[in-house]
């Protein structure tokens, strides 16, 4: 068995080592993240104010299991609140500001506008209370600290580490009473007012952070694949994975009502849970089955993008940085080299939101698994627009050409005359980039792959390696960085040297460039996936080179409508 497992292993890296690309080799070893990136103070700020707004729009629905409900007055201890409601709560967006250090982000607001309903009862002064009133403040000042960490799926989780709540006046609504009273009670709410919205407040926030955030993340995979992530609903996903764990709760709670009247009937409570790790470790795996069911990742050839914290956040005064994954893979295969060491810039850039550093690993483990699936395998025949007319031996004015692949082959055209040709591409090896600063050449992009010939009717005509050395200039889109090569080098190298003649492909190479060029763009024309949140709509990536990796600066949105869904009590799609 052991000889079976190791020539296996053996196996496997023979072929990743058979299908990686030459210019990898010396990143086999190399075990670093694909992306780092930076959310800078001004886009710190610009995301707890969407963030403020969505909680603020939801306070009057949250009744955390632990909110105070009766206060009595400090100052007049005879004296209670009963039943107190936040009423209203409403803050304006710019006056939200943030820090980040020492791992929290403290935020801050002011002029918090805040109504609050209770009941009065007790004495004062021999006169029992029992009134209804209504206090106000439009000057409350929130001050929360969050430290933000990696849950097990290696998405965000925050905790609330500190909340504190400032008043400066108060103005009491209450129906007619002894003046007296009237002032005194004033007074000791006044008094009282911070501890009193502090309750309400801040236990809502936790709530809400506890509650509602962080179990909705919990069920977001941190793994999507490309195809998914172009029209990712993360709404939809959530509701989907909240109904799946509804349902395998009523399922383990029948099951358990089940073992139960069992276990009663025969007398024999000793047959319950007798391996409680074991119980707890099959309905682990039971809660990761579900929300990988509800993810669709049943496709054994899709490519997945990770994008995965690696740490926890790292928050100091230079913004919210963060290591991620951001590596493309196949199900079930693994990346045999990775990303050597990448860094953000020392200072932000304050006119950004937004930079991330993106390693070559990433376009370079979409291309290893794209080759693995044959992702890049392409045709270009007689009905290929723009190319149609090129595709045949013969070629005339009658054909519409006076140029065609006839004319690069010669004896192809002896051989087959008047007839359609087929070129069938596919990728010998992986193709790679290597990126560097333009001063130091940009981006090279390396290909080796294997042309086929086939004739209008089917039949296989010859083969030819074809390697290929080009520039790559890249374009940014909101979503992905999209490639176009020039060609540099191309070489070709006949396995059929009967019918394709060695020194006819010498000289083919510079006139079929243009041919070669639209084949290898046609393989880069998806792009490839810049690994960031699904909440990020990047607004004008810039772009820069640097050393194995590329510089993006930018600044973004957030859905602001998906981020009211995520903090509201019940998710609509």
């Amino acid at each position: 068995m052991w000889i079976c497992v190791t020539m296996a292993t053996c196996q496997i890296v023979s072929q990743d080592l058979a299908d990686m690309n030459p210019l990898l080799f010396n990143d086999r070893a190399l075990k670093g993240p694909g992306v780092i990136a930076r959310v800078t103070p001004t886009g710190t700020q610009y995301v707890a104010s969407v963030v403020a707004a969505a909680f603020s729009s939801h306070f009057a629905d949250i009744k955390p299991p632990k909110e105070r409900k009766d206060h009595q007055l400090t100052s007049a201890p005879t004296v209670t609140l009963r039943r107190l409601m936040l009423e209203t709560l409403q803050l304006d967006k710019q006056l939200v500001s943030t820090t980040t250090s020492d791992g929290l982000l403290r935020i801050a607001v002011r002029n918090i506008s805040v109504s609050t309903s209770a009941v009065l009862t007790g004495e004062l002064r021999g006169i029992k209370l029992q009134d209804s009133v209504t206090f106000r403040t439009p000057s409350l000042r929130l001050d929360v600290a969050i430290r933000i960490t990696k849950n097990g799926g290696g998405n965000p989780a925050l905790k609330m580490e500190t909340c504190k709540i400032t008043t400066q006046g108060i103005k009491l609504i209450t129906k007619p009473m002894d003046p007296r009273n009237g002032k005194s009670l004033a007074d000791a709410i006044a008094n009282d007012a911070n501890s009193i919205f502090s309750d309400m407040i801040c236990s809502k926030i936790d709530h809400i952070v506890t509650n509602r955030v962080n179990q909705r993340f919990a069920l977001l995979s941190s793994r999507i694949s490309l195809e998914d992530s172009k029209n990712f609903d993360i709404v939809k996903i959530i509701m989907q994975a909240e109904e799946r764990m509804k349902r395998l709760v009523r399922q383990n709670r029948l099951r358990s009502n089940q073992t139960i009247r069992r276990n009663v009937h025969a007398h024999n409570a000793r047959r319950v849970s007798r391996d409680p790790v074991r119980g707890k470790r099959q309905m682990d795996e039971d809660k990761f089955h579900l929300i990988l069911n509800s993810f669709n990742f049943s496709r054994a050839d899709s490519l997945m993008l990770d994008y995965s914290m690696i740490t926890s956040p790292s928050l100091t005064s230079r913004g919210i940085e963060l290591q991620t994954s951001g590596e493309v893979f196949q199900s079930g295969h693994v990346t045999p080299f990775g990303a050597g060491p990448i860094f953000l810039p020392r200072v932000p850039n304050p006119s950004q939101m937004l930079q991330i550093v993106v390693s070559d690993f990433v376009p370079n483990a979409l291309m290893f698994h794209g080759h693995r699936i044959k992702l890049f395998d392409t045709r270009i025949d007689w009905t290929t627009p723009q190319f149609g007319p090129v595709m045949r031996t013969t070629c005339d004015l009658s054909t519409g050409s006076l140029f065609c692949i006839g004319d690069l082959f010669p004896a192809l055209r002896e051989m087959l005359p008047d007839r359609n040709i087929a070129f069938v591409f596919t990728t010998l090896k992986a193709p790679a980039v290597i990126v560097q600063p333009e001063e130091k050449g940009g981006i090279h992009f390396s290909l080796l792959g294997l042309i086929r010939l086939v004739s209008d009717r089917n039949e296989p005509i010859g083969e030819m390696e074809i390697r290929i050395e080009a520039l790559m200039k890249m374009k940014l889109t909101p979503k992905s960085v999209k490639g176009k090569v020039t060609i540099e080098e191309i070489q070709f190298t006949s396995r059929s040297p009967r019918i394709l003649l060695q020194e006819e492909l010498d000289d083919a190479g510079f006139l079929s460039r243009e041919i070669l060029q639209r084949m290898v763009n046609d393989i880069l024309r998806q792009g490839i996936p810049i690994p960031i949140h699904p909440l990020f709509k990047l607004v004008k990536p810039k772009l820069t080179l640097m050393s194995r990796s590329l510089l993006l600066e930018t600044n973004f949105l957030l859905n602001e409508h998906i981020i009211a869904q995520l903090t509201a009590e019940t998710l609509v799609a």
